[in-house]
C-alpha cells in the first residue's frame, strides 16, 4: 500500500534556516555556525561506549544536574589537573 501524507503538508513552508543550509551545503571554505553537527566521523571509540551505554538502558535524557557518579568522576578529573 501506498502511504499518503495529508494534504495540509503541503502547505507548510520550510524555514529561513533550512533554506540557508541548503544553499551552504557543500560550499568550501564555509565555517558552519548550524545545529551541532560535526564535519568527522563519529570516533569509533565513541560509538562502542554509545552502544554499550543504550544497551544497558540508558536511553533517556539525563537528570538536570546530571550523573552522580559521572559529575564525582569529572570533579576528580579536574582537580588531578591543578
Amino acid at each position: 500500500k501506498k502511504l499518503e501524507f495529508n494534504a495540509n503538508l503541503k502547505k507548510i513552508k520550510p524555514s529561513g534556516i533550512r533554506k540557508l543550509f541548503d544553499l551552504a551545503q557543500g560550499k568550501k571554505g564555509l565555517v558552519s555556525f548550524g545545529i551541532g553537527e560535526p564535519d568527522f566521523i563519529t570516533p569509533t571509540h565513541i560509538r562502542e561506549a554509545a552502544k554499550k551505554a543504550m544497551d544497558e538502558g540508558y536511553t533517556r535524557y539525563t537528570p538536570n544536574l546530571g550523573f552522580p557518579e559521572f559529575r564525582k568522576a569529572l570533579a576528580i578529573k579536574l582537580n588531578q589537573k591543578k
